[in-house]
């Protein structure tokens, strides 16, 4: 009896060793990704914000001026922070920094259209039909970046959105050796801040994987100019191209 006591004791303590090294390796695990997603979120930070400038310290003339995609509202409306996204081009266009602007965005759903949703409060905003562009495939933003410059060939451009996603963006830009700077469009609180807020580490692990991974885009088109005419681009493309 005496000896099938001190086996159990001697099970139950080399468990309990197992169960502590399980912990403290879990732990471990913990900070290590902690650290990693830190180290990251504050490297895009400091590679991207460096090319985030104000209106008086840009560098005319840009190709384009780029705005990144948002929520819409019943597939007519622009959330708040598209809105300040949009109404930021605005103000850059009329600044004389380019006649053309880039919008890029999500259409894969006819019901959802935030290119078309951007273009549209675009002309309200009286810019010219043919300085509007519509990339109807920029699904996110190192598609967006990606495509800027393979399909519609811009080499210099400002790009603009808030700063969280500015950071990132010209983060990619700068990966891709493009000549991108950064206008930000923060204007007020906005009610999915802090949802963006913890989606930005994420989505910056996401981008540097992008990065370093060499991705593609998961589409590709046939070049379409930034020079040429705006209203050529404002249908979605047919078949992806492969050429």
């Amino acid at each position: 009896m005496q000896n099938l006591k001190s086996t159990v004791v001697n099970i139950l303590r080399i468990l309990g060793k197992i169960v502590k090294a399980i912990v403290i390796t879990i732990l471990v695990l913990i900070l290590l990704a902690v650290l990693t997603i830190f180290a990251v979120d504050r490297w895009v930070a400091w590679r991207g914000g460096r090319a985030i400038v104000k209106v008086e310290a840009t560098e005319p003339p840009y190709d384009a001026i780029i705005v990144l995609g948002a929520q819409v509202l019943n597939n007519y409306y622009p959330s708040d922070m598209l809105r300040d996204r949009l109404d930021g081009a605005v103000e850059l266009y009329r600044a004389g920094l380019s006649d053309r602007i880039l919008v890029t965005g999500d259409h894969r759903e006819d019901n959802y259209n935030e290119v078309g949703v951007m273009g549209r409060y675009l002309l309200e905003q009286g810019i010219p039909e043919e300085a509007i562009f519509m990339d109807h495939y920029g699904l996110d933003t190192y598609d967006s970046i990606y495509r800027s410059h393979h399909v519609f060939e811009i080499n210099k451009a400002i790009v603009v959105t808030q700063t969280f996603h500015l950071q990132r963006a010209l983060y990619i830009a700068r990966a891709l050796d493009l000549d991108y700077q950064g206008y930000a469009t923060d204007t007020r609180t906005y009610r999915t801040s802090l949802y963006s807020f913890l989606r930005e580490y994420g989505a910056r692990l996401k981008a540097v994987y992008e990065v370093i991974s060499d991705a593609l885009p998961g589409r590709m088109d046939p070049p379409m100019p930034i020079s040429g005419d705006g209203r050529d681009s404002w249908q979605p493309w047919g078949e992806p191209w492969t050429g």
